[in-house]
């Protein structure tokens, strides 16, 4: 029997030994986790509307960054504008405010031709006596082979300064042959670089070459070939501007190329004068004429235009096309396209570049040209004593749907003054006319022949048209 002290006290007693459990003993506690099936179905939901969500986060992000892009651009880096081309007048074109002055202009006019008379006189001796003395030498001496050699080298070397204004466009379309076969039709034009705006090498060339393709390349001098877009174009003169991005030209292309310069056709252009035709004369490019003209400047009727072409000696056939340069290289026409009654259709026709400036200034700016729709003629001092027409700008002729019909003009009106202008001919008015903007309201006033054979004074606004082609 167990003791009470025995009982009262555990700790005493004696220790047990316990062993650990084997393997053997813990086979009942063994636990195996089993993978969980994939649900594909599901994978798949996932997987597509993931897609679907990156494909809507990426367009919003994309329309953001369309619609933003612009802004932050114009910000952190505005966009290159270019300079507006002019082409100043030559010293020695008549102007339309040269046409007249006043009284004391006149007398101040002729006190001066007066004092150069004077002037005059008295170098007069001296200079017959240098002039006489240049005269016999001249007469004495006779040109050899070598000395022409050196005459026609000389016209050569100015032909080469107009080489790196010369390019070659091509325009090419396609179209279906009646078996559906493809043909590629293509069309060549000379054309001449006139004018640099900073982005842009601006070039001017006939029109008819937009309408025999849509796709326009233009070969530069050095061979290199880009393409161009049309800037603007006047079908009333035959001409249009092309520009080429200067960016997309290499690096030798741009130092080699340049603008023309565009000279006088005015004081200085006269029968006699020598000239040399340069682009495709002769029907081939890069053919090189020279030779002189030999008429007077000839009126060209155009709707709101004063032009004037003149003829030459150079025979360059039906397919003339091309420029006119002076000894200068300057250029002082444009082969003009169409036959003139009268005149050999094989002589090279050009149209006198002075005319031609302020429509081409529009078109390498891009600005519309105000429009009136009308035609008309000078009415010079001997055509008004003649006839007894007043002196100023005669409408011959207007054209239907124009801002000269919706304002009230009629054929036969005389155009006296427009705007404080006052009008003494037709090619002054055309110059005023130039100066003015497509849109803008202008208040000119004529003389109309009433029942009684009297010309009554009546004034007129009318809103200039322009619409850019």
């Amino acid at each position: 029997m167990e003791t009470t002290e025995e009982k009262k006290n555990p700790a005493e007693q004696p220790e047990v030994a316990v062993s650990p459990l084997s393997s053997s003993d813990t086979a009942f506690i063994r636990e195996k986790i089993k993978e969980r099936p994939i649900n594909k179905r599901k994978l798949f939901r996932r997987t597509l509307l993931t897609a679907l969500l990156a494909l809507v986060f990426g367009g919003i992000a994309c329309l953001t960054f369309l619609l933003l892009e612009p802004v932050f651009s114009a910000r952190l880096a505005p966009a290159e504008e270019p300079e507006i081309v002019t082409f100043p007048t030559s010293d020695d074109e008549i102007q339309p405010e040269d046409l007249y002055a006043d009284d004391r202009e006149i007398a101040s006019a002729q006190e001066q031709l007066v004092a150069e008379s004077i002037q005059a006189s008295i170098e007069a001796s001296e200079q017959d006596r240098v002039e006489t003395a240049v005269n016999q030498a001249l007469a004495s001496y006779m040109m050899n082979k070598s000395d022409a050699r050196e005459l026609y080298h000389a016209v050569h070397m100015v032909s080469d300064e107009v080489e790196p204004s010369l390019v070659l466009i091509r325009a090419a379309a396609t179209d279906n042959d009646f078996v559906g076969g493809i043909i590629e039709r293509t069309d060549e034009t000379p054309g001449l670089i006139i004018a640099d705006n900073g982005i842009e090498l601006l070039i001017l060339a006939r029109s008819d070459i937009l309408s025999r393709g849509p796709d326009m390349t233009v070969t530069w001098s050095t061979g290199e070939r880009n393409d161009a877009s049309l800037k603007m174009r006047d079908d009333e003169i035959g001409l249009c501007v092309l520009a080429v991005p200067k960016r997309a030209l290499s690096q030798t292309t741009r130092e080699t190329v340049s603008p023309a310069s565009l000279g006088s056709s005015s004081g200085n252009t006269f029968p006699g004068t020598p000239v040399i035709a340069v682009g495709s004369p002769t029907g081939v490019y890069r053919s090189v004429c020279y030779g002189m003209i030999n008429s007077e400047r000839i009126p060209i009727d155009r709707t709101d235009k004063a032009l004037t072409v003149y003829t030459t000696d150079i025979f360059g056939g039906g397919a003339s096309d091309g420029f006119l340069m002076n000894y200068n290289a300057q250029v002082v026409g444009v082969i003009y396209p169409e036959p003139l009654d009268g005149v050999d259709e094989n002589r090279v026709i050009a149209y006198s570049i002075s005319e031609l400036k302020k429509s081409i200034e529009h078109m390498v700016n891009a600005i519309p040209e105000p429009r009136l729709g009308i035609h008309g003629v000078d009415v010079t001092t001997a055509v008004s004593d003649s006839l007894g027409i007043p002196q100023g700008a005669f409408i011959s002729r207007i054209e239907t749907s124009s801002p000269a019909m919706a304002a009230g003009l009629q054929s036969g009106d005389v155009i006296i003054q427009a705007g404080s202008e006052t009008v003494v001919s037709w090619t002054q008015f055309v110059s005023l006319l130039e100066e003015q903007e497509a849109g803008q309201e202008w208040v000119i006033s004529v003389l109309r022949l009433g029942p009684s054979e009297e010309r009554i004074p009546m004034q007129l606004t009318l809103t200039l048209g322009g619409e850019e082609s």
